[in-house]
Parts: C-alpha cells; structure tokens; sequence
C-alpha cells in the first residue's frame, strides 16, 4: 500500500494545522482560507487528503515526518546583563587571574627552593639554624618585656 492511501493519525493532523496556523501567521493564508483547511484537515482520512492541504504552501516535509536536524541558531544568542552584573563578573576574572598569578610564583619559589636545597644540602641546614636563632630571639624579647 503506498502512503498516499495510509490511514493519517491524530497527531498527522495536527502537525497540518500546526503548519497552516504557521502559513497564516507567516501570510500565506488569510482567515477564511484557513478555516477552510482547518476543517478539511480535522476530516481528513488518508495522507492525500492532509498533502493537498499543504501542497501549494511553502515546501514543508509531508505530515508525519519529523525533521532529522534540529533548526539551531544562526547567532550565538547572549542573554542581556546588567551593568552590575557585568562588573561583578570583571572583579571575578581579575580576581582569578590574581590567584592564578599567586599559584605561577609560588611555583616558582618552590622549583628553585628544591634546585638549591637539591644542590647544596647544607643550605637547608643552614635554613633551619636561621630560623631557630630568630625564635630564640623573638622569646627572649618577650619574657624580657621589650615588645
């Protein structure tokens, strides 16, 4: 049996009113046509009879066919933001992008604290006398009450 004798379907019809209600919003059709084809359509049998309602209209897919790609937007579409807004996301950038300044030097100091500690060991000792001297002192300032 070939389609144009098929039996159409509820949802087959509706997808032409659909369309006609398109071609009249688009002016293709004037009111009075498309009651025509509206009640033409709600008593359509078979495919032909929802096809010739369609058929001098604008070069649509027959009903029933779903359409395989999805329309997509020509432009991407950015939605409106407030002046507020738009400075709160700028503080956010350079804030991050201070952090991410922080994180290169810290990096930085710890690939050549490991490059020095590496090539002189006793670097590292000398280090820690430094600071033991330097809390030695800082409590011996504080008991002796000159802070």
């Amino acid at each position: 049996m070939d389609r144009d004798q098929m039996r159409a379907s509820e949802s087959d019809r509706q997808l032409v009113m659909d369309r006609l209600r398109q071609a009249v919003e688009d002016g293709r059709l004037d009111v009075a046509e498309y009651q025509q084809r509206i009640d033409a359509a709600m008593s359509a049998k078979v495919y032909s009879e929802l096809d010739v309602l369609l058929a001098d209209l604008q070069r649509l897919p027959p009903p029933g066919f779903q359409d395989s790609q999805p329309i997509r937007a020509t432009t991407p579409i950015r939605p409106t933001v407030s002046r507020a807004n738009e400075r709160l996301r700028e503080d956010m950038a350079a804030r991050n992008r201070k952090w991410k300044t922080a994180g290169v030097v810290a990096l930085i100091a710890a690939g050549v604290s490991t490059v020095l500690i590496v090539a002189f060991p006793q670097l590292l000792l000398y280090i820690a006398i430094t600071v033991l001297v330097v809390l030695i002192l800082f409590v011996l300032a504080g008991v002796l009450g000159l802070f």
